[in-house]
């Protein structure tokens, strides 16, 4: 059974309540990121920064192909001008200050903490040039995730852990430790809510992804990625099968492309 909660973290102390309260293992083998495992929980640690993080939600779920509707988790610290050390804000807004993308994690439930806007950045921040909240990993947790799993249960939580009047020289794994285990009832809330909305989103049929899967070669990634594009389909065409007769395609990484082209310029009413 593949499990449905994944929770993503730059460092251990972000997310070590979590595994101690939800009684997580290290998952056996070896792998290039340290993941706890659960029933229904993986908790991965992905090392500082954009790089690490999209690294780590690409290796771990192309290691669960057959998750179906992933609750994907960015849990983290962040840094604020004016808001309180040890306040949860959920993002509803997460802007790539290098690359200028924005995301808007869709709110489709009952919010359990304040919300707010991250800006990713390259480099710990003490300025705070702008109201919001600092990180940098979010808006690479979200590009990522997206390829893999519906946006509506895609969501990043901050702490805040530095501010205007403290420094991140002040912060240590105790403090952050201390903050996330303060934090864990709207943490489970939010998981809550967002399980029940899981419960919502259409399932479809898998038929036409094993059989595709049959017929081409996919690495771990790519199988992810095309039952993800094929479940995008059947939303926007519950009806149809998407046209792949007389098309030339001569493997996996070709059906994918044609999937996107597909799915590109399918229209749609709501």
């Amino acid at each position: 059974m593949s499990p449905s909660i994944f929770v993503f973290a730059a460092l251990l102390c972000e997310v070590k309540p979590l595994i101690q309260s939800e009684r997580l293992k290290p998952l056996p083998g070896k792998h290039p990121f340290t993941i706890y495992a659960g029933d229904e929980y993986r908790v991965v640690v992905s090392g500082m920064g954009k790089v690490a993080m999209a690294g780590a939600v690409a290796y771990t779920l192309a290691l669960y192909p057959d998750a179906s509707h992933p609750l994907l988790l960015n849990l983290g610290i962040v840094g604020s001008r004016h808001e309180s050390l040890g306040m949860l804000f959920l993002a509803d807004k997460i802007l790539d200050c290098e690359t200028g993308k924005k995301f808007y994690p869709p709110l489709a439930f009952k919010i359990a903490c304040r919300t707010a806007a991250v800006m990713t950045v390259t480099a710990p921040q003490t300025g705070y040039a702008e109201a919001g909240l600092y990180d940098m990993e979010a808006s690479a947790f979200y590009e990522m995730a997206s390829r893999f799993g519906s946006s509506e249960l895609i969501h990043s939580l901050k702490i805040v852990s530095d501010n205007a009047q403290s420094s991140p020289e002040n912060i240590s794994p105790q403090r952050v430790e201390a903050w996330v285990a303060g934090n864990l009832v709207p943490i489970r809330t939010l998981v809550a809510d967002l399980l029940n909305l899981r419960l919502c989103l259409p399932r479809g049929d898998d038929s036409l992804y094993r059989e595709l899967a049959a017929q081409y070669h996919f690495s771990a990634s790519n199988a992810v990625r095309l039952k993800g594009l094929l479940q995008n389909w059947q939303v926007l065409n519950p009806d149809c099968r998407p046209n792949l007769d007389g098309v030339g395609i001569a493997n996996g990484k070709a059906l994918i492309a044609h999937m996107e082209q597909l799915l590109g310029t399918a229209e749609f009413y709501l």
